[in-house]
């Protein structure tokens, strides 16, 4: 199957994506989204140049229904254009949408706003990419170069760390936030550093040099990953190990991770390519390969960090080729690679996160 991922990264850049989210909607949507379970939370990008606005889709593994566009059915409002990146913490959801350049800050029971973040005059980044939370605090990476520190008590943004250009996937291991500059904006000329953030004092600490173009860390709290997206051609795609003294060791070809406990989920679907799953062991070094039923075109991949259900998205397809103006589908699966089920999803789905924090 065709990608085209050389298209898709230069649209990356310029964040030109937005979202959507369609489908039946049932009598009285908020009373039946307050009672889910909200054990998935997915964020549809959906598409600008087709007028597709951001969505909010809902798993619930407890009667395994999907719900769609969520956020507006409740809300009567659009999420925003391009949703980019989302968290559960603590009792309430926060959304971070690039192309509209705002933060919703949403009820985590019921899906309602509680406060619409405006960042267009931040002075502590803009154009949110990536999420995470400890200690009180919601730390965010921003496409111009900052990571924000948002205190969810008063539900403002105080403070943020200028790092390197275009921070990408953020992942917390102790005291520290990592952040790969991806310099994204600068296509070809891709970065080559990353930042270490203490979250106490709230500080860039170093900035270390890492293999070309990296786009996301991970962390299993004592081992920590890169995946460098290399060039889009001769410098394929890879995940590495980042050692203590900031060192790093290829682990494999990779174009998606995902971490759970000593276990690495790994996607490698490049360019022209077909897509490969397998399961690496930390502690043995060793790969298990994976197959997923029905997966022929897959748009992200994440595992939930407490059941261990691996979901994954796919784009559709035509003549050949992946269509990023049309709803994909959402599928999940038993850590054995076993289908539980799977549904029809939104336009680009660009975050899959859970409801365990």
């Amino acid at each position: 199957m065709k990608k085209i991922y050389i298209a898709l990264a230069i649209a990356s850049l310029s964040l030109a994506m937005s979202s959507c989210g369609n489908d039946d909607t049932p009598d009285s949507p908020e009373d039946e989204f307050a009672g889910m379970q909200k054990d998935v939370f997915v964020l549809n990008q959906g598409n600008e140049g087709n007028n597709i606005e951001g969505s909010l889709n809902i798993i619930d593994y407890a009667d395994q229904s999907y719900a769609r566009n969520v956020f507006k059915t409740v809300n009567k409002r659009s999420l925003g254009g391009t949703p980019q990146c989302g968290i559960a913490y603590g009792s309430k959801l926060y959304i971070g949408m690039s192309q509209s350049n705002t933060i919703e800050i949403i009820d985590r029971k019921t899906c309602e706003s509680i406060k619409q973040l405006r960042l267009e005059d931040s002075k502590d980044g803009q154009k949110p990419r990536s999420m995470v939370a400890t200690k009180g605090k919601v730390y965010i990476s921003m496409y111009d170069g900052y990571v924000a520190r948002l205190d969810t008590l008063s539900m403002t943004i105080d403070a943020s760390v200028k790092v390197g250009p275009n921070p990408e996937t953020i992942a917390l291991k102790g005291n520290m936030i990592y952040v790969p500059n991806s310099d994204g904006a600068n296509y070809p000329d891709f970065g080559t550093t990353a930042s270490a953030v203490s979250v106490e004092p709230f500080k860039e600490v170093e900035r270390f040099d890492v293999p070309l173009n990296p786009a996301m860390f991970l962390s299993n709290g004592d081992r920590l990953y890169l995946l460098c997206r290399g060039n889009y051609n001769d410098i394929a795609e890879s995940i590495y190990e980042i050692k203590a003294d900031n060192s790093y060791v290829k682990v494999a070809d990779a174009t998606k991770a995902s971490i759970k406990g000593n276990t690495l989920y790994l996607m490698n679907y490049p360019y022209g390519g077909t897509p490969e799953f397998s399961r690496y062991d930390i502690p043995s070094a060793t790969f298990t390969k994976m197959n997923f039923e029905g997966i022929k075109s897959p748009s992200n991949m994440e595992v939930d960090p407490l059941t261990g259900n691996i979901v994954i998205s796919s784009y559709p397809e035509g003549g050949g080729l992946e269509i990023y103006s049309l709803p994909g589908s959402v599928a999940y699966f038993k850590n054995d690679g076993t289908l539980i089920k799977s549904f029809d999803g939104g336009v680009g789905e660009a975050c899959i996160f859970f409801n365990y924090k």
